[in-house]
């Protein structure tokens, strides 16, 4: 008994301590540098900077709001370590751009217009119904996820709270 205590207890404040000194570190510093994109193999890269800008203009199309919980980091460190979605999600988010520049002359990210932001998404989901359809889950579960979104639900977070044992595990004679 006493000893599980005394584990719980350091469980406890060595999580206190973590999580303390995490947080006061600049999240600049935990980010990783996705400028350049993603190296699949050696010579492919996926995810460029305009692929990262057509990203964010998705996603902030298909959920408003979502560029303010930092989106573009999410979704790339998810295709960072996925690489066979990351090649997925690069040859949709290309087709996007594509049409866009092909029919506006302008870039996915460049347009302003709602209703032509709509025709776009609304042809892709007709027509590249597997890309649409992982992008727009991938995107709605990193936005539910985010803790800030939480609070704006009036959401409390999860009944366990970050720091305190599993208890879904059974106890340990």
């Amino acid at each position: 008994m006493i000893n599980s205590r005394r584990k719980f207890i350091k469980t406890l404040t060595v999580g206190f301590i973590g999580g303390n000194v995490l947080s006061s570190i600049p999240t600049t510093v935990l980010a990783k540098n996705y400028e350049k994109g993603i190296e699949i193999q050696k010579g492919y890269i996926v995810f460029n900077d305009k692929t990262q800008k057509v990203m964010a203009a998705l996603a902030e199309a298909l959920l408003p709001g979502s560029n303010e919980i930092n989106m573009k980091g999410k979704v790339m460190d998810y295709v960072n370590s996925d690489r066979a979605a990351a090649t997925i999600f690069d040859a949709g988010l290309w087709n996007i751009n594509s049409l866009s520049v092909s029919k506006f002359e302008l870039p996915f990210y460049q347009l302003k217009d709602k209703e032509t932001i709509n025709a776009l998404i609304s042809h892709i989901q007709r027509k590249n119904r597997i890309f649409y359809n992982q992008f727009r889950y991938l995107v709605f579960r990193l936005y539910y996820a985010d803790s800030a979104i939480w609070k704006k639900l009036s959401y409390s977070g999860p009944p366990q709270t970050k720091g305190f044992m599993d208890y879904s595990e059974p106890p340990k004679k």
